[in-house]
């Protein structure tokens, strides 16, 4: 595992993704995951992994897609990603996987889409309690793009969604928190008790 961790944390993210891109393509997800989040957000404004969490990368996948993902999951397992945890709970509908490999973490946010719109959740804690954000962000058709020596897909108007997700995207704000953007429409409590899968 100490071998594994050399190299400074963008390199390490960069193989790593690098790797997830490779495994995935010889999947049925292949054409199904995209960039999305933070990870998107590097690329459109520095062109590269965001200095600040580049330990923590988004990809999304629809709802009509949660069993041919899952069904990867031991093809992912085989190649060192360890699914960690599982929201919102390990029962009913998952909303959300995160995987790890390497230091890095690797969240697979499962977007439902309507004719305009993508709705998904996130998690975390809000004013000491916890709480499950629903979001919406427009719902778009994909594009293949080159980043970090790979083709990848994400939105065809990325502006479009990070505006959505983060307002005024092209400036950096060091305060920002997931837990206030201006996508989020509505909140509910949160039971954190069983996502995590593992340590």
């Amino acid at each position: 595992m100490i071998g594994e961790m050399i190299g400074s944390p963008k390199s390490r993210a960069i193989a790593n993704l690098q790797l997830l891109h490779d495994v995935v393509a010889q999947t049925p997800m292949n054409g199904r995951i995209w960039v999305f989040g933070g990870l998107l957000l590097g690329w459109a404004r520095e062109g590269d992994l965001l200095g600040h969490d580049c330990d923590d990368v988004d990809f999304a996948y629809l709802a009509e897609d949660a069993d041919v993902f899952e069904g990867i999951f031991g093809t992912l397992e085989d190649a060192g990603f360890k699914l960690s945890l599982r929201y919102p709970g390990s029962t009913g509908e998952a909303t959300e996987y995160a995987f790890r490999r390497d230091g890095i973490k690797f969240d697979f946010f499962c977007l439902k889409a309507d004719d305009e719109r993508f709705h998904y959740c996130s998690y975390g804690s809000l004013g000491g309690h916890l709480v499950v954000n629903h979001i919406q962000i427009p719902g778009q058709p994909l594009e293949e793009f080159r980043f970090l020596g790979r083709t990848w897909l994400k939105v065809r108007d990325h502006d479009a969604e990070l505006t959505a997700l983060y307002g005024d995207w092209r400036t950096p704000r060091p305060d920002w928190d997931y837990m206030t953007g201006p996508s989020i429409v509505g909140r509910a409590p949160w039971d954190d008790s069983t996502f995590r899968l593992a340590c």
